[in-house]
């Protein structure tokens, strides 16, 4: 009874944690270095992996860029996600409607409070990244 008790409690813990951690990295590997579609659509990868970075940069610019409701904005159109050279993890948010690219990227190792390092406009190869998601 002890040995259920202490799974249980275990259970409990992640559940606290954060699911959405537990799945940012237990989905990292299919996510890295792709785009992914953002359609609006729960069951979408793309939408998930937008969702678990919500949830795994807690408190950080990313997380409240992605639930500011003082603009307009919205959810991105489609995602890209890497490591840079110094193993930190980024994002890039991308808005066909804007022609802009919001990128953010933690700022050192194991700190995952991811910052914003820079905006600019789509480049021609990211938009015809962009048609092959929507029409593949």
């Amino acid at each position: 009874m002890n040995r259920n008790y202490h799974y249980l409690i275990i259970l409990a813990l992640l559940s606290l944690t954060g699911c959405k951690a537990f799945m940012h990295g237990l989905t990292w590997s299919k996510s890295v270095n792709t785009y992914q579609l953002v359609t609006g659509d729960k069951s979408n990868f793309g939408d998930k992996r937008l969702k678990y970075n919500k949830g795994f940069h807690m408190h950080s610019m990313l997380s409240n860029f992605l639930t500011c409701e003082c603009n307009a904005r919205g959810n991105p159109d489609f995602i890209y996600e890497y490591l840079t050279a110094s193993k930190c993890r980024g994002i890039q948010l991308f808005y066909n409607k804007l022609d802009s690219v919001f990128i953010f990227e933690e700022p050192k190792k194991n700190n995952i409070r991811s910052v914003q390092k820079e905006i600019r406009k789509m480049t021609d190869e990211e938009r015809q990244e962009y048609q092959k998601l929507v029409h593949p």
